[in-house]
């Protein structure tokens, strides 16, 4: 896995499973794309990455062990607060709790990848768990973060000039001029009292930047754009710049990480700096994420189309850049990547829009893991919805597939043009990569549920032992599951 990726996925792996449902069932068909947009329609089972349904208000099985006496006390979630120092605008907000990260791995096996990676990275031979702990990382309370897209509108830029046959200095001098397109990420981690920020990630910048040294601030000259709210330290380098701030209990990580350059660019500086000013946490939609779960992620559909999209408008320029392509095929090569990253954003804007504000969390009871999400309905689908589910329907098993999920597609209506195209949808899901799984997850599943049910009518039963449940709720579209672990 790059670097590049490497914090994103951190970050994104929750909803990268969540919105990963029925993938088993849709590689029997020979692509993930369509199923893994269903949301609700199949289940994991444990061992597999659990769909993004949701949690049933069940209460802790009779037979689930309690807390054991003496345990200390779960420390209060994050608050509204803390949530405020992440920024707007962000495509995915995200939480996971350290002294959860077994539950997390059993139901997001992705974040297994990722911290053993992190692991191998930092040298460590002790469980993840561990390395956070001695870290300093405060293992009862939740890492927050969020991922904020480049502009697709200027990333896009680039990519049009190399398929219209730039090349040389004049391509170059596009380049340089969308050195300032990036991907930012910011990671709030909490630590336990008495831990030294510069300490606690002093080697995950090493990793991230490419052996680039921390600036300590104030008196570095990189630390002098920051003005009066100047970080601990800074670094530069490799494929980063980074920031690191005390914020409270809290070390705050500022990551800028170039689509088109290097970190060490001076636009990468700048572009730090203005991102340490972008505070408010989530504004309109993802105003209703939360982070007491174990896991829990917001995805916004509009941001993360072009999350995706610029995602791969930058692969496309690195894989063609440093003359080991023949000039002559680059700018078909990059006109056909370019429409092919440009899928995030069909994918991502529906013309009938039914669901967005992809809301979804894990909890545990006991052996029992329950998943709750939810999605703000919009004009298009909130009257069938309300109808039809005013009252909450619940299904255990096959039930979900042959009951349920029929039920939910004739409450939405009409998916709009091509979201009823299983071909159309398949390859737009193939063609986008890892995001479309996660726009899918933000509401576009809602739109696919023709497709899902043609899938799911090839598989396999549900688990019996899974039960879903939906509801209307003041707007919002809420599936409740609940499966034994």
């Amino acid at each position: 896995m790059p670097l590049r990726e490497l914090l994103p996925i951190v970050l994104l792996g929750a909803g990268i499973a969540l919105g990963a449902g029925s993938a088993a069932c849709a590689a029997r068909q020979g692509s993930t794309g369509a199923s893994s947009s269903s949301v609700a329609a199949q289940p994991a089972r444990p061992s597999a990455p659990a769909g993004a349904s949701a949690a049933a208000p069940a209460q802790p099985a009779a037979s689930d062990p309690a807390a054991p006496e003496g345990a200390a006390p779960e420390a209060p979630p994050a608050s509204a607060e803390q949530i405020a120092r992440l920024p707007p605008g962000a495509a995915i907000y995200a939480s996971l709790r350290n002294n959860a990260l077994d539950v997390a791995v059993q139901y997001v096996p992705q974040i297994a990848e990722v911290l053993i990676e992190a692991n191998r990275a930092l040298g460590s031979q002790d469980p993840p768990d561990v390395t956070l702990a001695k870290a300093g990382v405060d293992p009862r309370r939740p890492i927050l973060g969020a991922v904020v897209p480049a502009s697709e509108k200027s990333a896009r830029a680039v990519v049009d000039a190399m398929a219209k046959g730039a090349s040389g200095k004049a391509l170059e001098k596009v380049v340089r001029g969308h050195a300032a397109d990036a991907t930012r990420v910011r990671l709030l981690v909490p630590l336990v009292s008495g831990a030294d920020p510069r300490r606690a990630l002093a080697t995950v910048i090493d990793v991230l930047t490419g052996g680039a040294p921390l600036d300590a601030c104030p008196g570095a000259v990189r630390c002098a754009g920051f003005g009066a709210r100047a970080p601990l330290g800074v670094a530069q380098g490799g494929i980063a710049a980074v920031a690191i701030y005390a914020d409270g209990a809290d070390l705050r990580l500022d990551v800028v990480l170039s689509l088109f350059g290097s970190g060490g660019d001076p636009a990468a500086l700048k572009e730090l700096v203005a991102f340490g000013e972008e505070v408010g946490g989530p504004e309109g939609r993802c105003s209703r994420f939360d982070a007491s779960p174990v896991v829990s992620v917001c995805l916004d559909p509009d941001r993360m189309g072009e999350l995706g999209a610029t995602d791969g408008y930058g692969k496309i320029v690195r894989a063609l850049s440093g003359g080991h392509v023949d000039p002559k095929v680059i700018p078909s090569i990059a006109a056909q990547g370019l429409a092919e990253a440009r899928q995030n954003l069909w994918l991502a804007a529906p013309t009938r829009r039914l669901a967005s504000d992809g809301t979804l969390g894990v909890t545990v009871q006991g052996k029992r893991s329950r998943f709750v999400a939810s999605w703000a309905l919009t004009d298009a689908s909130r009257g069938g919805v309300e109808k039809a589910f005013t009252a909450e329907r619940c299904a255990v098993g096959d039930a979900a597939v042959t009951e349920l999920l029929p039920a939910l597609r004739a409450a939405v209506g009409d998916p709009g043009k091509g979201f009823d195209d299983p071909k159309k949808v398949v390859t737009a899901f193939e063609e986008a990569g890892w995001p479309g799984y996660l726009i899918a997850a933000a509401g576009t599943w809602t739109n696919l549920l023709g497709v899902i049910a043609s899938v799911l009518e090839q598989g396999p039963g549900t688990d019996p032992d899974y039960h879903v449940c939906a509801r209307y709720d003041n707007g919002r579209l809420v599936l409740v599951s609940e499966i034994r672990r």
